[in-house]
């Protein structure tokens, strides 16, 4: 039993550990509504941040096709070597010539006729296919490469196979058909959000747990702790669920949106009480974990 313990009987060494740890867990917490920012931003081929963001990432939509919308989808391989991108270092040891010739056929469509074609942007430039081969095949191939569940070739001596690269390179919203001018956006693929999920759900559920029993511990009114202590981890529960639901049935996204801030305040609201306990609660004559 918890008794009459409260967080203000805490020595000071041990206030400052858990206020420590409180901001780190609220700036990691901040860290990730700007990651989800990130990656959900444009998704909808828009710029900004709206429910069609999670609408095309969890369940898929039509957009109208525009040469702007084109620019906000760009393939995954594009986002790899986009400067600050994780693969751009090692396209950037092929030199100049090959950051050109790579970026310049993703930024055309990654046309099936250009993957060979050298000079896509300047004399002399290498063509698609040899600047993978050189700068990607060695980590990218079926046999013995590193990130062989991503081959662009069979071994490290083949030639890129187009339908391999494809994979990676093709635009995220897809080509639009000659006699429409809208095109179908897939949701994430189930293997990123398996791995997505699996994350989220071995982390964010162990500090809510922690924050949650710290709450305990305030002088908070034991009615609202019976709100706020089950309510962040039940909406964790209905997020989490409907990553997947929503694949299958479209209203699904508005609970996404809706847990997310939920989740936010609510959690907000527990780390503040938490801090304003440690630091200016009263004692109580019980000082000790019953």
């Amino acid at each position: 039993m918890l008794g009459s313990f409260r967080l203000a009987n805490l020595s000071t060494p041990a206030k400052v550990l858990v206020t420590a740890f409180l901001a780190l867990i609220g700036v990691g917490y901040l860290i990730g509504v700007r990651n989800i920012f990130e990656h959900h931003t444009e998704a909808d081929l828009k710029p900004g941040l709206t429910v069609d963001d999670l609408r095309r990432n969890y369940h898929g939509m039509d957009a109208e096709v525009t040469a702007d919308s084109r620019a906000h989808s760009p393939s995954i391989m594009e986002q790899m070597v986009r400067p600050g991108g994780p693969m751009r270092k090692f396209l950037e040891k092929g030199g100049e010539p090959a950051v050109r010739s790579l970026t310049a056929w993703l930024e055309s469509g990654s046309d099936e006729s250009a993957f060979t074609q050298a000079a896509l942007r300047e004399p002399g430039d290498p063509s698609a296919q040899r600047v993978i081969g050189r700068q990607c095949v060695r980590c990218h191939n079926a046999t013995d490469g590193e990130m062989a569940d991503v081959p662009y070739a069979q071994s490290v001596l083949d030639e890129p196979e187009y339908a391999l690269v494809m994979s990676v390179a093709a635009p995220l919203g897809g080509k639009p058909t000659p006699e429409s001018k809208s095109m179908r956006l897939a949701p994430i693929g189930r293997p990123e959000l398996v791995q997505v999920t699996h994350a989220h759900i071995m982390a964010i559920p162990v500090f809510t747990l922690i924050v949650g029993g710290l709450f305990l511990l305030t002088g908070v009114p034991d009615r609202l702790k019976a709100v706020l202590v089950p309510l962040p981890m039940l909406v964790l529960c209905a997020d989490f669920a409907s990553w997947w639901l929503a694949r299958m049935i479209e209203p699904f996204i508005y609970v996404i949106a809706a847990a997310g801030a939920v989740f936010g305040l609510a959690f907000g609201t527990q780390i503040l009480c938490i801090v304003y306990s440690l630091w200016f609660g009263k004692r109580t004559a019980d000082s000790r974990l019953q």
